[in-house]
């Protein structure tokens, strides 16, 4: 009898098992989407990009990760140097991924002209040498301010190409 009861036991489990294996698991979502890793964990982060002759840009961060794809930072402040122009970026995250570096949430651009750019969310391709938004944008120069929708900024051609703009000019009256 009692092998009786444990061989029905096992036929029940199995079929159980058969039904269960057939359907889509609970936690199949939860582990559809890969999980990234950290590789590296940084703090205090101080880095100097340099040639023969002068440092050319300086990065300076509060935390860093490193993942497999890009590296993430918190609290940024990046200074590059060219020809004739200082140029800094901050944000209170950084995102770099190739020749990309996206400036998250409170982004602020500014260079040795006194120009202003501050978006919620800054691109800056360091191969073309450009910044751009297609978020809504201020910028500022001396006392000049113009608000708009998205903006393109070549730091080569120190050209500004943007959309949805509105500006205000104070002139000085004789």
């Amino acid at each position: 009898m009692v092998i009786r009861i444990f061989y029905v036991a096992i036929a029940i489990f199995s079929i159980a098992m058969v039904i269960l294996s057939v359907q889509a698991p609970y936690l199949s979502e939860f582990f559809k989407n890969e999980l990234e890793i950290a590789s590296i964990e940084m703090e205090g982060i101080i880095d100097y990009e340099v040639n023969n002759e002068i440092i050319l840009s300086s990065f300076e961060a509060q935390k860093g990760i490193r993942y497999s794809t890009r590296d993430e930072f918190f609290n940024f402040i990046g200074k590059n140097i060219d020809k004739d122009t200082n140029n800094t970026l901050t944000a209170n995250k950084a995102i770099y991924k190739g020749d990309i570096i996206t400036f998250i949430d409170n982004a602020i651009y500014l260079n040795s002209d006194n120009l202003q750019y501050k978006s919620d969310e800054i691109v800056y391709n360091s191969k073309e040498k450009t910044i751009k938004s297609d978020k809504p944008f201020v910028a500022m120069q001396d006392d000049k301010k113009v608000i708009g929708s998205s903006v393109i900024y070549d730091l080569n051609k120190k050209q500004t190409f943007a959309k949805g703009v509105n500006a205000w000019f104070s002139t000085k009256q004789d």
